[in-house]
């Protein structure tokens, strides 16, 4: 019989290229955030990813930015297009619960994620980091669910964001009265 941890060895050898190919080919997150009086917001944002989390430039125009200035909470998500989807009811996706950290211009940490946003997009990050009302952000997962479709998630790590569990509890039938 094979035991648990070479089975999650397996699982996490098989999946780990997979989730960092579909995250890789994503050039934006949608984020969930919160206001202060608890009333939810979606939107999204383009982002670059460094080994330290998701960098996102956002301006205080935009109410996702005024959230996170008032309200430090975030869920990020990266879904399959719906074009290249088999079903809409199950598109893949990868998901995230994350702790939002505002970067100080003028840092070292400001720098490495301007230019790694710059890298990804060119000058046009140039231009809006030049911009008093937008803020650097980056985003560090905590946890997360990559969805491969209907009955295939599993839970993911936020450090590494391939240490995967299989979730096994699936779809129940609802109960029939006869």
């Amino acid at each position: 019989m094979v035991d648990k941890v070479e089975k999650q060895a397996r699982l996490q050898g098989r999946l780990a290229p997979e989730i960092r190919e579909f995250r890789d080919q994503m050039y934006t997150l949608v984020l969930a955030t919160v206001d202060t009086e608890g009333d939810p917001n979606v939107s999204y944002a383009p982002f670059a990813l460094r080994e330290d989390g998701y960098y996102i430039l956002i301006s205080e125009l935009a109410r996702h930015t005024r959230n996170l200035l008032a309200n430090p909470k975030v869920s990020l998500m990266m879904v399959e297009d719906e074009q290249s989807s088999r079903t809409l009811f199950a598109r893949k996706r990868l998901t995230f619960d994350a702790r939002p950290e505002r970067v100080a211009p003028g840092t070292p940490e400001w720098q490495a994620g301007i230019d790694a946003l710059h890298t990804r997009f060119g000058d046009t990050v140039s231009g809006l980091s030049g911009l008093t009302d937008f803020h650097l952000f980056r985003l560090v997962p905590i946890k997360g669910l990559f969805v491969k479709g209907f009955g295939q998630a599993f839970a993911v790590s936020g450090d590494d964001l391939v240490d995967v569990l299989h979730l096994t509890d699936g779809h129940r039938p609802v109960a029939t009265a006869e």
